[in-house]
Parts: structure tokens; sequence; C-alpha cells
């Protein structure tokens, strides 16, 4: 008889749930689809048990049928026979397994036992990072949640990531009601802009937006605007901002600029007449009133791990966000990748799999390399997004900014700004035309008749 190893500590196991699993599997070789779905080789506890499903997997892969014989001469060859206690005891797991039918039963206590184990080796190095040093209390705490939040995770059953297509026709469906239900067509989280919004449709829940430029464009300020259009549009949705950049001074003072509009160098200055205390006074007022509902974490050293948790943690105290927006993805970091392509492309993949998690837009603010300066014409495309090809791959929507006066200075089109949609997956691409003031560091449309790029979204088709 196979015997059980010795253990310092109490260990979460139930031996003969596992050995029910696999004599069940051995009488019942259709059940394996079913029980490989739910059950990985690491859930079970004993070696020999994982040898066991291991070969077992081997022998299904290959349609080959999982007995007594075959499995015997399976571990003989892999040279696992005798760990695994040798043919007397594959012929015991079938002939002491009550019943094949209740196998799901088995599988559930395996997988209890796994996930019981799991915790206690998660606390366990809590307590020994803790007696070492190693960590901060706010380290070992975001080191915690990403671990339980991990092995919730993993305990996903197969029925719920399965797609059936009745499912997603039904969603679909349901989608193209509310969309006919919606007069202005905005499906999605509005950016306060109506030409982007008509284009876009909004920006849909479990996208990541790329908002990319050179510096000085404005990147910033437009996200915000975006931000606080979501904030106008989702009155009971909170909009959560990453600043690694910018201190959450810095940027309320933007925001204070915009919506008094009270010039950005005397907010700064202080050089302020009696009619700017007025609007400040307002704008103030405006911006106090989304208190719960404007969420700035300034953290300056981001990596994916603690931008997911602190997320989370919002969602808690604060409801579902209607937008995530974070400035800039250049100024994360992920200290265990080997080169810095790498690291971006990690990090665009957390925030893809941060947007679809929550299931809201992630608005990524991005730099562009210096080469589109070298061009005559001076407006960036996708092969100008710096450090990595992923977030092209990515990103569901990519836009850029252009200001010709930010190069020409005797532009013949002052103020104005483009907004160039080079890649949306569910959408047309094309330009739309705002204008900026500087003063405010703001955006807004540009009035009817105004400059015409070319585009005109509204009699394409699209």
């Amino acid at each position: 008889m196979l015997k059980q190893p010795a253990t310092s500590l109490d260990v979460p196991i139930s031996t003969e749930a596992e050995q029910c699993v696999l004599g069940a599997l051995m009488l019942d070789n259709d059940r394996w689809d079913e029980i490989n779905l739910l059950l990985k080789t690491q859930d079970f506890f004993l070696a020999a048990h994982r040898h066991i499903f291991k070969a077992m997997s081997v022998l299904s892969s290959k349609s080959s049928p999982i007995d007594l014989i075959t499995l015997s001469e399976k571990l003989e060859h892999e040279g696992a026979l005798d760990h695994c206690g040798g043919f007397a005891y594959l012929a015991e797991l079938s002939k002491n397994t009550p019943s094949a039918a209740n196998i799901l039963g088995y599988a559930a206590i395996v997988i209890e036992k796994s996930r019981l184990r799991a915790l206690q080796i998660i606390g366990n190095s809590l307590v020994a990072d803790i007696h070492a040093n190693r960590l901060n209390s706010r380290e070992v705490a975001e080191h915690a949640e990403d671990a339980l939040f991990e092995l919730s995770e993993q305990g996903v059953s197969a029925n719920e990531c399965e797609s059936e297509i009745l499912f997603a026709l039904d969603q679909v469906l349901s989608k193209l009601e509310l969309a006919t239900a919606i007069e202005n067509g905005i499906t999605g989280t509005s950016t306060g802009m109506s030409e982007l919004d008509f284009m876009t449709c909004g920006l849909q829940p479990g996208d990541l937006i790329l908002l990319a430029a050179r510096p000085s464009m404005g990147k910033t300020s437009l996200a915000v605007s975006w931000c606080i259009g979501a904030i106008e549009s989702r009155p009971q949705e909170a909009v959560f901002i990453f600043s690694i950049e910018m201190p959450t001074d810095q940027l309320t003072m933007r925001m204070l600029s915009m919506r008094s509009r009270v010039d950005l160098t005397n907010l700064r200055s202080g050089n302020l007449s009696d009619e700017d205390w007025g609007r400040i006074s307002q704008g103030a007022k405006e911006i106090a009133a989304w208190r719960d509902r404007l969420i700035i974490d300034d953290n300056s050293s981001q990596t994916p791990a603690t931008l997911r948790t602190r997320a989370r943690r919002y969602v808690r105290k604060y409801g579902k966000p209607s937008l995530i927006m974070v400035d800039y993805l250049q100024l994360m970091r992920c200290p265990d990748m080997e080169n810095r392509t790498q690291e971006i492309a990690e990090i665009s993949r957390s925030l893809k799999a941060l947007g679809k998690e929550l299931g809201c837009p992630v608005l990524a603010l991005s730099q562009l390399n210096r080469q589109v300066e070298q061009r005559a014409d001076k407006r960036p495309n996708n092969g100008d997004l710096r450090d990595s090809g992923a977030l092209e791959q990515d990103a569901d929507l990519i836009a850029f900014i252009y200001r010709d006066e930010v190069y020409n200075t005797n532009t013949a089109h002052p103020g104005q700004a483009e907004i160039i949609i080079s890649k949306q997956r569910q959408g047309p691409t094309g330009t739309i035309k705002t204008q900026f003031d500087g003063k405010f560091t703001l955006f807004s449309e540009y009035p009817e008749g105004g400059y015409d790029l070319g585009y005109n979204f509204r009699s394409s088709g699209q």
C-alpha cells in the first residue's frame, strides 16, 4: 500500500478522494474530458497520484484507453510504476472506488483540499516575509491580495468559462435592443465630445484605449477631459485616474483651469483678478461635487500588480468605474522582465486584462518615438508607438493627437488639433477636428462649418 508522506504541519488532504477520482477514471474513461477541465495535476497532494493523473492525460491525448494494463505499461515505460505503488496499487484504485458515478463529488473534495493547501502556502509565505523584513506592511498586503485573487480566479469552473453561441447571441441581441433605445447611439462611456462619441459609440467596456502623442501635444489634458465627460454622462459611476507622472495637486490645478476658464499660468503664479476668483469658486464647487466619483491615485512606482490591486480596492469602496485612466504606461515597471520590449508587452497585457476583469474601458496614455519628428508630415501613425508592437496588437482603439502649431509657429490653423483614430476594432478610423486653448489646456469641439479634414462621419455610413 502506498505510504502518505510525513508533513511538519497538518496539511489539508483527502487521500481517499484522490484515490476515488483516479479509480473512477479507470472505470469510466468517458468522464476524462469533464474531469480534466476541473482538475490539474498539482491538485493531487501525493506525488504518486500526480504521476498517475499525468499518465492518464498522456493516454487520453493519444486516444488510448485508460485501464489497468495501459496505465501500468505507461508508468513502467516512464520508470515510475514502483514509485506509484506498483501494479497492485493501480488495481486497488479501481477495485476500491465505490462508484464512478460520484466522480464529480470526489473531484470537488480534491479541489477543496488543494485550495486549502494553497491558502496555507500563502499564509506561510506572508509570515516568512514579515519575519525576514523583506517587505513593508503595504507590500505584504498587496502581495496577499494578488495571491488570493489569483487563487480565486483558479476556482472558476469550466462551465463558467464556456461561451455557448446561444448565450453569446442573446448578449448581442440585448446590446442591439439597448442601442436602439438610446437616442444618441452612445452604448459605451461618453467622452463629452459628440463627434468622437458618434464615431466610437462611446468608450466600450473591456476595451483598451491607447492615447498617444509627442510631448506638449496635450495628451493628459485630453484624457482628463474624457474623464470629466465620463463623470458627467454617468453620474452614478466613478472614474479612477492613475497619475504616475503628475501629482494630484498639479492635476487638480489643471482641472480647475479647465472648468473655471482661468489661465493656468495665472493660477500657478497667483496673479488673479476678482473675476478670476469668482470663476475659480464656481469651478472648485463643480470639482468638489465629484469627490466620491473622481479618484486620483498618484503613486509614482506603479507596477501592473500594484495598479491592479489598487483598482480592485477602489472598486470595493466606490463601485465599478465607468473609466480607468493611466498616465502614462511607459512609467510603469515590471521588474521581472528581461528587456523593455517584454516589459511594455506585459504592461499592455495587464491593462487589457484589467479592463476585461472590471468591465470598463481602460484609457492608457503613451509616448511616441522621436522618429515622428524626422518626417516632413509629423502626424503620427501606429509605427510610432514606443517600445513594443504589443501596444498596437492589444489596443482596441488607438488615438493620436496632432497640433500643427507645436511644430509650425506660422501655421495657418492656430489652436487647431486633430484626434487621429488609427485603429478601432469595432468601428471606422479617421480624423476628428478639435480646438485647443493652451491657456486653459482645454480641448473642445470645433464649431460647425469649421476646419474640415475631409472625413464626414455622419454621412460615411459607418
